[in-house]
């Protein structure tokens, strides 16, 4: 079984930004379900346009299209993988301790109000997809990716109305999962309103990273 460390939160916690800092320090495969379900949609096939439609409404797609994504989704020579978004209900999360060894859940706790400021503060570069938040990570235009020149946007799903079906999704669906996780004794919470170094540094010492 491949080893797979999971990141659980509301939207807007900071599970991506250390999955993927995680990922460069332990060379394990950063999978983000958000990231395969955007690249989904791009595609312009009918499934394609479906996952959009869902989406953009802030709805949850079906379990069995999460799965086959993921298995497409692996390398084949992960040395590991770090979960972004996934599992978000506890039917995907018995097909994670099913088919994976979990070797730690992190859980970034943090306040439903914060998590929405946070949320409405993202934007994403229209060209080369650099991500901004206005007030964590500003670029120099509001409107202007600092990289490429392209046009900043907020991203479809972060809606005012896709981002409290999101926010509801994650109370009635996935929160039960830091239960899920504690019983398992593989649950570690961490306050997710401290920095971004600040977390990392807890992260790197509870898995023994130099």
């Amino acid at each position: 079984m491949i080893d797979v460390i999971v990141f659980l939160g509301i939207q807007g916690s900071g599970k991506g930004t250390q999955a993927k800092l995680l990922a460069v320090e332990t060379g394990f495969q950063h999978i983000n379900i958000g990231d395969l379900l955007r690249q989904e949609s791009e595609k312009g096939t009918v499934l394609g346009k479906e996952v959009e439609t869902t989406i953009q409404k802030g709805d949850m797609v079906s379990d069995e299209l999460v799965f086959a994504m993921i298995q497409d989704a692996i390398t084949d020579d992960c040395p590991g993988i770090i979960f972004d978004g996934f599992p978000r209900n506890l039917s995907q999360a018995e097909f994670l301790v099913h088919n994976f060894r979990v070797a730690r859940a992190y859980y970034l706790d943090l306040k439903e109000s914060v998590a929405i400021e946070r949320i409405m503060g993202r934007r994403v570069c229209s060209q080369c997809g650099a991500n901004y938040h206005l007030k964590n990570k500003p670029p120099k235009d509001d409107s202007v990716c600092d990289s490429c020149g392209g046009v900043l946007v907020t991203r479809s799903d972060d809606s005012p109305k896709a981002i409290k079906k999101r926010v509801q999704a994650f109370f009635e669906e996935t929160f039960v999962l830091k239960d899920f996780f504690a019983r398992r004794g593989e649950l570690l919470s961490l306050p997710a309103e401290r920095s971004i170094t600040e977390i990392q540094t807890q992260i790197y010492a509870d898995i023994h990273l130099d």
